[in-house]
């Protein structure tokens, strides 16, 4: 059964509780029939309570990567599926497809299949319907969007130094240099809505909230020049010829911006 083999790990913290509630909400009537296990895993100690999930507190002060490695002694199974607080899971969840899901990893020894088609790929893995090859000569191949990720992968990736921007550019490198096998679905197994960007309730999310009766009434909405901005620079990313994004990334550079994959 799907419970004996896979865990539902919600990642968070405490400047993101307020989103708990709705996403627990959400979670609960779109996977109704759930038996996996599920901790939401945060920092700061809590006594909140959640319906059909458990509340794990890592330690405050601590970052994803070592909330990460704090939970996983009390995970059992050998496949987690990771997700965000700020991912809202806003379609329904089928157990069979999980499950289908699961045993191909078994079959093929997957260690990481990501439930999000970003980064896009077109090579089909074997004859699987909906499975691609994830290429690892890419940033961000490897991501904290949704996906099932073995245990051990997780255990291999961890570092008790990095931040989250750190770590998710770390994922790829690390992926490449242990010869990881990983695949994408575009099955729709498990779709998400996006609802927090610079810590800002995005436009799309806010109208989903609105029309079915819900809101986040702590979170400031994202303006649309921000929103935009954002948009721009991410499609810029994925369409920009190599030389021409590495110009246009020097001179960001220049006037201020970070980038966190110069650093792995």
């Amino acid at each position: 059964m799907l419970k004996d083999k896979m865990t539902l790990v919600i990642n968070s913290c405490d400047k993101f509780s307020d989103l708990w509630d709705e996403h627990v909400r959400i979670l609960n009537e779109n996977w109704s029939d759930r038996e996996v296990e599920t901790l939401l895993v945060t920092d700061r100690p809590t006594d909140r309570k959640l319906e059909r999930v458990r509340i794990f507190s890592a330690g405050e002060g601590k970052e994803y990567p070592q909330r990460m490695a704090a939970v996983l002694p009390e995970i059992r199974t050998e496949y987690v599926l990771i997700t965000l607080d700020d991912y809202f899971p806003i379609n329904k969840i089928y157990n069979d497809r999980l499950e289908r899901l699961i045993g191909i990893m078994d079959a093929e020894g997957i260690d990481y299949l990501r439930l999000f088609s970003d980064p896009n790929s077109h090579k089909k893995f074997k004859d699987y319907k909906g499975l691609y090859e994830i290429p690892l000569d890419v940033n961000y191949a490897v991501n904290l969007y949704q996906g099932i990720w073995r245990r051990d992968f997780i255990e291999k990736t961890l570092g008790d130094s990095q931040t989250i921007w750190k770590y998710e550019v770390s994922l790829t490198p690390t992926a490449r240099q242990i010869e990881a096998r990983c695949v994408l679905s575009k099955g729709k197994e498990f779709e998400i809505l996006d609802v927090i960007r610079k810590g800002k309730l995005l436009h799309k999310a806010n109208r989903w909230l609105k029309s079915h009766g819900r809101s986040l009434p702590e979170r400031e909405i994202i303006s649309y020049k921000e929103e935009l901005r954002i948009k721009i620079f991410s499609t810029g990313k994925k369409v920009l010829p190599k030389r021409l994004a590495v110009c246009v990334k020097n001179k960001l550079k220049k006037k201020g911006y970070v980038f966190f994959s110069d650093s792995v």
